[in-house]
């Protein structure tokens, strides 16, 4: 289980630094995104960085990872990571220049990232994102 907690944490980083890359003025820079996604969570980034294109909105600073924790691991292969991000400098701005960040954003985020074994072209790959509670993370 050690390795697969430290592949499936490996598919988290990578993902995130794919984040940290995209400009949303080229759809290009999405497909790295697209690779360590499947399912619901491939589906929602589609979506949601499509939408950001063609409302000509653009993205700046960076998620910091600040820890990532093994939760657990499933007989069906999927692995749950427990995650802290610190999205403080990550800026998201209209088209007409208005930032779109919620004033009552917090500094850092709680998530549980839920993870496949099998991906064609990842060892793993992220099929769901969901807030969670970390009072650790706040």
């Amino acid at each position: 289980d050690e390795e697969a907690f430290a592949a499936a944490e490996e598919t988290y980083r990578a993902y995130v630094d794919a984040l940290n890359q995209v400009d949303l003025s080229d759809p290009d820079t999405f497909e790295p995104v697209y690779a360590w996604t499947t399912g619901e969570a491939n589906a929602g980034e589609r979506q949601q960085l499509s939408q950001l294109h063609a409302d000509r909105w653009v993205v700046g600073g960076s998620t910091e990872i600040i820890s990532v924790v093994a939760v657990k691991r499933t007989a069906g292969k999927e692995t749950i990571l427990k995650v802290c991000t610190d999205v403080s400098s990550v800026t998201l701005v209209d088209a007409n220049g208005l930032s779109q960040v919620s004033p009552s954003r917090q500094a850092r985020s709680s998530r549980d990232v839920h993870l496949v074994e099998g991906s064609t072209s990842t060892l793993f790959a992220i099929t769901n994102i969901v807030p969670s509670d970390d009072e650790q993370c706040s």
